[in-house]
């Protein structure tokens, strides 16, 4: 594949991205965010400027779950973080900066470091309010959650996506975890004290 077709299918994956973020469907963006990283590592035109190969992976994990899929969006951080340092272009005023994206890496290092960071201390270093399942931070969710997700939009239909949704997709997503061997609560159960729509 030439650069100028590398670049019109990063941008159309893209594109697809934000349709699957605006309809909720935010895991149908794992792999085409595999293959937009892998699209800007084959890109080789000298027009494309690694800080403007960072704009595009910003553009790729705003369009990911990042705590559904950590170890995925640490890995396009790391990358970020090294065309960052491969870049000329440093305007903290109009770029990130290679401290922002180290902040970045941490936040997510210490989420998936079950072992040294607790959900309570996660929670309180990083101002998150609401307690989440602690299989939700390990490898095997990861692993299984573009699956899980594709049978629970496959079950849920055309179920609407807005207030109230997620008392039709937490008791699916149990039921499909489940089915894998998986145990998890829903935030709702976490955190009885929350009105949730």
């Amino acid at each position: 594949m030439d650069n100028k077709k590398r670049i019109e299918c990063l941008i159309a994956n893209v594109d697809k991205m934000r349709e699957n973020t605006q309809e909720m469907r935010m895991w149908k963006n794992i792999p085409l965010a595999k293959e937009c990283v892998q699209l800007l590592r084959d890109l080789d035109d000298p027009e494309e400027t690694p800080m403007g190969k960072a704009l595009a992976c910003e553009a790729i994990i705003a369009q990911l779950p990042e705590y559904d899929v950590p170890r995925l969006v640490l890995s396009i951080l790391r990358y970020k973080l090294e065309l960052i340092q491969q870049s000329d272009e440093q305007d903290p005023e109009r770029y990130p900066t290679a401290e922002e994206v180290q902040t970045e890496i941490q936040r997510l290092e210490d989420y998936i470091d079950t072992e040294h960071v607790g959900d309570e201390e996660f929670r309180e270093r990083y101002h998150r309010h609401l307690k989440s399942a602690p299989i939700e931070r390990t490898p095997l969710w990861e692993e299984n959650y573009y699956e899980v997700e594709q049978e629970c939009d496959r079950r849920l239909g055309d179920t609407p996506r807005g207030m109230g949704f997620c008392f039709a997709y937490w008791p699916t997503l149990r039921s499909v975890l489940a089915e894998r061997g998986i145990l998890w609560q829903s935030p709702h159960e976490l955190n009885p004290h929350v009105m949730f729509d």
